[in-house]
């Protein structure tokens, strides 16, 4: 009897472990901040108040509560109370832009009038004609129509106009808000509220809703870059070009990005498409291991890696100007910049196909960058300068024998002067010695780099080094500084680097290439806001998986490169 007693009593105790247990996960995935890693919502219903010429979207299908609480686990615990501060502010009379316009304007407290009604999913479009547009979903339609109501009569009371029309049966207000050039307000179908700056945006969304041919969701470019996203899980992000492509130009036209987090930060699918030339070729090749990074050093501060350099040398070449977010970006500008300040044909110059690695480094206070790439076949890199009729002469390194591509120094008048170079760039004064290249090469000149305190030469041409070369282990390596040539030779590699491997845990590791940067690395005139605060600190990794080439939609008789990744935006 006592037998049969204990039996059951750790029976009964062992189900109630079980019970607890399964009621502790079941919280877990569905209650709990941790809910969102699991989740993988379909696009919400709210998309179809977006009107077609929408630019720029960003639409939750996670309520506000649960991505603040998920901030709030994800942030170290010396760091929550001044992210919850954060929040607060945000979402707050001082917060950015329009939303703190808006909430100063009405006199409102987000936390008591506006997010106890919030559903689940919220839509920030930018449209071109009528400036914001935002739709909240709504869980209680008559708190909302209360709280709208009491707007009003605040406007009312402040001796502010307050307008009411009447839209295909729903009611549009509108009335003037400090800092704003207008605000208009409606709740459509007892679902949802818009806001607006102009009562045209909430008319063109009500008209979407409709006749869904005047909806985003029917716009070919959107559904290019945001149906092959399967893997957001609190939202998505969609940005389109509003210029016409070039017929003979590489075009970026649309950017999806399928957003979810982890606890280091933001992960986002990603989904870019171009408008190529009727006659481009995609460059064949499959995803691999990026070896390259092992050559670089761990102060890299950005990079691009890839296996095709031809290519990418002609895209960037071929690339359309254009304007994203008030920065005025043209690729074709920069290589002609590069090749005024170093006059080398670089496409011809560089091996055209193997993997390689553009990246940049600190030296002195400025930027210097370095390039690692496989080592070609004859003729050699040091051949190929000759050939554009550089000087190429080998100087001595802590590392060994280093060559430097160099230009005679235009000098109107000689002066038989002490040369005081730059520590880097060492003016060197060329020996003609007979090297014999294999195969048949140009002669090589070699010379010694002179000592600072030397006179000059009568007679020698002062050369002032602009490129540095060496090969090492199958790869070579080029840099616009020696002291950047050495640390990628003396320095750690950044793929033993353990925050490398972090930022880039979350991508995969078979790949057409990576890209990497700082927001600490752009300039103040770009994005001066950034100096000094916890964002410039943060990094971002991107890695392309794969590359598609279709026909672009009639009478358009060019093609659509759809370039498919994954982006890991790293917070702490």
């Amino acid at each position: 009897m006592g037998q049969r007693q204990l039996l059951r009593r750790i029976l009964i105790g062992l189900g109630l472990l079980a019970a607890m247990m399964v009621w502790a996960i079941t919280w877990l995935l569905t209650q709990s901040p941790l809910a969102l890693l699991l989740s993988r919502p379909p696009l919400p219903p709210i998309v179809g108040l977006a009107p077609r010429s929408t630019q720029a979207l960003l639409l939750l299908a996670a309520p506000l509560e649960d991505l603040q609480a998920f901030w709030q686990a994800a942030t170290p615990a010396s760091q929550r109370r001044a992210t919850r501060q954060q929040w607060r502010k945000f979402f707050s009379g001082a917060g950015p832009g329009w939303l703190g316009a808006v909430l100063a304007g009405g006199s409102l407290d987000f936390e008591q009038e506006v997010q106890p009604w919030l559903g689940k999913s919220t839509l920030l479009a930018s449209l071109p004609e009528w400036g914001t547009l935002v739709a909240l979903e709504t869980r209680d339609a008559a708190l909302a129509q209360f709280e709208l109501n009491l707007l009003w009569e605040r406007q009312s009371l402040a001796g502010l106009p307050v307008q009411v029309d009447t839209y295909k049966g729903i009611q549009v207000v509108s009335s003037p808000l400090p800092e704003l050039q207008g605000f208009a307000a409606a709740l459509f179908g007892k679902r949802y509220v818009l806001l607006a700056e102009q009562a045209a945006a909430i008319r063109a969304a009500i008209d979407a809703w409709q006749l869904p041919q005047l909806s985003l969701v029917t716009e070919p470019r959107f559904r290019q870059v945001i149906q092959p996203l399967r893997e957001a899980h609190v939202g998505w992000a969609f940005w389109q070009n509003p210029e016409s492509p070039s017929p003979d130009a590489l075009a970026l036209q649309a950017v999806g990005l399928g957003l979810g987090v982890n606890f280091r930060g933001l992960v986002a699918e990603t989904a870019v498409l171009w408008h190529t030339p009727a006659d481009f070729a995609l460059p064949t090749g499959e995803t691999f291991r990026p070896q390259v990074i092992r050559h670089l050093p761990d102060e890299t501060l950005a990079l691009i890696s890839g296996k095709n350099w031809a290519a990418l040398w002609q895209s960037l070449g071929q690339m359309q100007p254009l304007s994203l977010f008030g920065l005025r970006l043209d690729p074709g500008q920069w290589l002609q910049q590069l090749q005024s300040q170093v006059e080398l044909d670089w496409q011809h110059v560089l091996p055209e196909r193997g993997e390689f690695a553009l990246a940049f480094l600190p030296t002195d206070g400025e930027l210097a960058w370095l390039w690692v790439g496989e080592m070609p076949d004859a003729p050699t890199l040091d051949e190929r300068a000759i050939a554009q009729g550089w000087q190429v002469v080998s100087i001595a390194t802590k590392r060994g024998t280093t060559t430097a591509w160099s230009k005679p120094v235009a000098q109107p008048q000689p002066q038989p002067s002490h040369s005081t170079p730059r520590e880097d760039i060492p003016l060197l004064a060329a020996k003609l010695l007979q090297v014999s290249g294999g195969g048949g090469s140009p002669q090589l000149q070699a010379a010694e780099a002179l000592p600072q305190a030397l006179p000059a030469i009568p007679g020698a041409s002062p050369l002032l080094a602009q490129v540095y070369h060496t090969d090492r282990e199958g790869y070579a390596y080029l840099a616009s500084s020696l002291a950047a040539l050495e640390a990628a030779l003396a320095d750690p590699p950044l793929s033993a680097d353990r925050a490398w491997r972090r930022l880039v845990a979350p991508l995969p590791h078979r790949n057409l290439g990576y890209g990497y940067g700082s927001l600490g690395v752009l300039p103040e005139t770009w994005l001066p806001q950034l100096q000094g605060s916890r964002w410039s600190s943060t990094r971002l990794a991107f890695a392309t998986t794969a590359l598609t080439l279709s026909e672009a939609p009639y009478p358009d008789r060019g093609r659509w490169l759809l370039q498919r990744g994954k982006l890991f935006w790293q917070w702490y």
